[in-house]
């Protein structure tokens, strides 16, 4: 997430992420939408509202930090 959420309300009777990330409104607001995955139940069947295991977006997204690394990383792809 590249911006701040502090203060959003994402509980079981609101999710503030959709006000601009939902389909319905991410035209308008600018912002990217939801993958059509978000949109899927458990059972595979695609819903017009986003599907009650996708609700807590913090569940998977995290904002952005400017941290250092925790650990050393010493990744080299194989060309290298």
């Amino acid at each position: 997430i590249p911006h701040s959420i502090d203060k959003y309300q994402i509980d079981m009777r609101a999710n503030e992420c959709l006000a601009c990330h939902d389909w319905k409104n991410a035209g308008n607001r600018g912002a990217p939408t939801l993958s059509m995955t978000h949109y899927t139940d458990r059972d595979g069947i695609q819903t017009e509202n986003v599907a009650s295991r996708r609700w807590f977006c913090n569940q998977c997204h995290v904002p952005q930090a400017d941290a250092p690394a925790l650990v050393e990383n010493l990744f080299h792809s194989l060309g290298q």
